[in-house]
């Protein structure tokens, strides 16, 4: 992969040479002149760049992509998803602060793209910062009030704050949204858990298993019956079946 890698890095400087010098030839001399490459020729060349640069992501070259990409937004600083590309690779190179800043320039191309927000959310959360990632997730979700996955990040903020009551609202507007989004379900029964409400949790861990026979529903429906029940025999059989 490096020598891909290099062999790419020749093929760009070679065709931004190429499209950028030209000679006129005399009797007497060879003379270049610089040829400045138009607009169109300056995007077109960025978004070769930056699909390049995503099959590097793909193969876990995430530096090598990163110098890609930014590459690629000199050439093409509107160029929206070029940004977008370069907050995954820093993202994956564990360059939050960098990817934040990315993410920044690309809300100032496009501010009415709540995915752009939510991604912002995430990387806050990683960071242990809930509160800030409640604002991105709230500026997501005012963009769109139908975005599941904004409140299901947004259930877990409140679950990083023990705010659980404003996560188990959050995660029933999620699956009320999707009702197959075993996902939120699943959180909706350990929010209840938290909030001393087994029963519910229960039933909600045996929804969540009837949409998806998930191992992360079948322990938590283990455990609680098994706290009910020592001698639960389900309880055994569900632990079994999830750590197969």
């Amino acid at each position: 992969m490096k020598n891909l890698t290099t062999q790419i890095y020749q093929i760009i400087i070679c065709l931004i040479i190429f499209e950028c010098f030209s000679y006129n030839q005399s009797s007497n001399a060879l003379i270049p002149t610089i040829n400045e490459p138009s607009q169109e020729e300056l995007k077109s060349t960025s978004i070769q760049i930056g699909k390049t640069a995503i099959q590097l992501i793909q193969f876990g070259q995430n530096n090598e992509a990163i110098k890609l990409l930014k590459l690629a937004v000199k050439l093409n600083p509107q160029e929206k998803d070029l940004w977008i590309s370069l907050a995954e690779a820093q993202i994956r190179s564990d360059k939050k602060y960098q990817a934040l800043s990315s993410l920044n320039k690309a809300i100032e191309l496009k501010p009415k793209e709540e995915s752009t927000y939510f991604t912002k959310a995430s990387i806050y959360m990683d960071l242990n910062y809930p509160n800030k990632a409640k604002i991105f997730i709230n500026k997501g979700l005012s963009i769109n009030k139908k975005n599941e996955r904004g409140y299901f990040q947004l259930g877990n903020a409140e679950i990083m704050l023990n705010n659980y009551e404003s996560a188990l609202s959050a995660f029933k507007k999620s699956s009320k949204i999707n009702s197959n989004f075993w996902q939120a379900i699943n959180n909706e029964g350990l929010v209840l858990y938290e909030l001393n409400n087994s029963k519910e949790a229960i039933s909600k861990f045996k929804l969540a298993l009837k949409i998806s026979n998930d191992a992360e529903p079948m322990l938590a429906l283990a455990v609680l019956l098994f706290i009910s029940d020592h001698n639960s025999i389900e309880s055994i059989n569900l632990a079994k079946n999830a750590l197969k």
